[in-house]
Protein backbone atom coordinates (compact mmCIF):
# COMPACT_ATOMS: atom_id res chain seq x y z
CA UNK A 1 0.00 0.00 0.00
CA UNK A 2 3.06 2.22 -0.14
CA UNK A 3 2.22 3.20 -3.71
CA UNK A 4 -1.17 4.49 -2.52
CA UNK A 5 0.46 6.61 0.20
CA UNK A 6 2.88 8.07 -2.37
CA UNK A 7 0.05 8.86 -4.77
CA UNK A 8 -1.97 10.60 -2.04
CA UNK A 9 1.07 12.58 -0.93
CA UNK A 10 1.78 13.73 -4.52
CA UNK A 11 -1.81 14.87 -4.97
CA UNK A 12 -1.71 16.77 -1.68
CA UNK A 13 1.55 18.48 -2.62
CA UNK A 14 0.18 19.49 -6.04
CA UNK A 15 -2.90 21.03 -4.42
CA UNK A 16 -0.80 22.89 -1.87
CA UNK A 17 1.55 24.18 -4.58
CA UNK A 18 -1.42 25.41 -6.57
CA UNK A 19 -2.88 27.21 -3.53
CA UNK A 20 0.48 28.85 -2.79
CA UNK A 21 0.93 29.77 -6.46
CA UNK A 22 4.23 27.88 -6.67
CA UNK A 23 5.64 27.23 -10.11
CA UNK A 24 8.12 24.70 -11.36
CA UNK A 25 10.98 25.90 -13.44
CA UNK A 26 14.60 26.88 -13.48
CA UNK A 27 15.84 28.69 -10.39
CA UNK A 28 18.03 31.73 -10.97
CA UNK A 29 21.50 31.25 -9.52
CA UNK A 30 24.59 33.36 -8.98
CA UNK A 31 28.28 32.84 -8.40
CA UNK A 32 29.35 32.50 -4.78
CA UNK A 33 31.61 35.56 -4.87
CA UNK A 34 28.62 37.84 -5.57
CA UNK A 35 26.92 36.85 -2.29
CA UNK A 36 26.94 39.33 0.60
CA UNK A 37 26.22 36.49 3.00
CA UNK A 38 29.17 34.44 1.77
CA UNK A 39 31.56 37.40 2.10
CA UNK A 40 30.34 38.12 5.62
CA UNK A 41 30.97 34.48 6.51
CA UNK A 42 34.40 34.39 4.89
CA UNK A 43 35.59 37.58 6.59
CA UNK A 44 34.21 36.41 9.94
CA UNK A 45 36.02 33.08 9.58
CA UNK A 46 39.28 34.85 8.70
CA UNK A 47 38.95 37.16 11.70
CA UNK A 48 38.28 34.11 13.85
CA UNK A 49 41.54 32.57 12.62
CA UNK A 50 43.27 35.86 13.37
CA UNK A 51 41.96 35.72 16.94
CA UNK A 52 43.20 32.13 17.27
CA UNK A 53 46.67 33.18 16.10
CA UNK A 54 46.99 36.03 18.62
CA UNK A 55 48.31 33.91 21.54
CA UNK A 56 50.98 32.35 19.33
CA UNK A 57 52.05 35.76 18.03
CA UNK A 58 52.31 37.11 21.58
CA UNK A 59 54.56 34.19 22.59
CA UNK A 60 56.98 35.12 19.80
CA UNK A 61 57.02 38.76 20.89
CA UNK A 62 54.90 40.08 18.01
CA UNK A 63 51.58 41.10 19.57
CA UNK A 64 48.72 41.58 17.13
CA UNK A 65 46.29 44.49 17.47
CA UNK A 66 42.87 43.94 19.02
CA UNK A 67 39.84 43.77 16.71
CA UNK A 68 36.97 45.91 18.01
CA UNK A 69 33.80 43.99 18.86
CA UNK A 70 31.79 46.29 16.62
CA UNK A 71 33.46 44.64 13.61
CA UNK A 72 31.98 41.26 14.54
CA UNK A 73 28.61 42.88 15.20
CA UNK A 74 28.70 44.52 11.77
CA UNK A 75 29.64 41.24 10.06
CA UNK A 76 26.85 39.40 11.85
CA UNK A 77 24.36 42.07 10.80
CA UNK A 78 25.64 41.92 7.23
CA UNK A 79 25.17 38.15 7.19
CA UNK A 80 21.59 38.45 8.45
CA UNK A 81 20.85 41.26 5.99
CA UNK A 82 22.35 39.28 3.11
CA UNK A 83 20.29 36.23 3.99
CA UNK A 84 17.09 38.26 4.33
CA UNK A 85 17.51 40.07 1.01
CA UNK A 86 18.71 37.05 -0.96
CA UNK A 87 16.65 36.46 -4.08
CA UNK A 88 18.78 33.88 -5.90
CA UNK A 89 20.53 30.69 -4.91
CA UNK A 90 24.28 30.18 -5.10
CA UNK A 91 25.13 27.91 -8.00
Amino acid sequence: MLWLDNMIARMAVKRLAKKLNLQEGKVDSKKWWTSKTMWAGIVTALLGLYELAKPFAEQTGHPLPQIPGVVFTFLGALGVYGRKTATTVIG
